[in-house]
């Protein structure tokens, strides 16, 4: 049985205020996990297959470090598979998933696009999407619009990367560096997003 009686009604929390579009911030990444393992992407359940359409994507959420939206969180499905092709037989989704992927390594290492030195490509060579877990990127904020009865909320837009407007740089020990076989460490002992991220 559960007792409400002595439960004060009234003082339930008001949802935040949607973060303004176009916001610039850095954030720490959590992978929020699936059904589905895509070897080619690395190890672990961190996809989810589409129920009514051969889309599969990765949950993401990223917690943003400091500044006026502190500890916010924001999130992103970083799709790599779906129904529509181009012109090569290649799912869009997956075009369109390896550039973000590309876009984030770089936003971690503070690497500009044309960057191909022999340690840039090392950094971007990674054993799969779990070594993302725990790091921090800079990326634009947009705003996804009430939709079929769900309210508005902030998404990712793009991931930023040296050379882009506004872009926040890291500093030594949020980039980390390279482990084994182009494996970037957690940026924690643990392996996991700090525990404050994800309250």
């Amino acid at each position: 049985m559960l007792n409400l009686n002595q439960v004060e009604a009234g003082n339930e929390q008001k949802p935040l205020e949607i973060i303004p579009d176009r916001t610039i911030a850095r954030g720490i990444i959590n992978l929020l996990g699936g059904d589905t393992e895509v070897p080619e992407f690395g190890q672990g359940n961190l996809f989810k297959q589409s129920m009514s359409s051969s889309a599969v994507y990765c949950p993401m959420e990223f917690t943003i470090i400091g500044g006026e939206h502190d500890k916010r969180r924001v999130w992103h499905n970083l799709f790599i598979h779906g129904d529509k092709m181009d012109s090569n037989g290649v799912p869009v989704a997956r075009n369109i998933g390896l550039n973000t992927l590309r876009l984030i390594v770089d936003s971690i290492h503070n690497l500009g696009k044309d960057d191909m030195s022999a340690e840039a490509q090392q950094k971007r060579n990674i054993a799969g999407i779990q070594v993302l877990q725990g790091q921090e990127f800079c990326f634009l904020i947009g705003v996804e619009p009430e939709k079929n009865g769900y309210p508005a909320k902030n998404k990712m837009t793009t991931p930023l990367i040296p050379g882009d407007e506004g872009y926040i740089a890291g500093t030594a020990s949020n980039a980390a560096p390279v482990g084994q076989q182009g494996q970037m460490p957690p940026a924690t002992a643990s392996g996991t997003v700090p525990s404050w991220a994800l309250k």
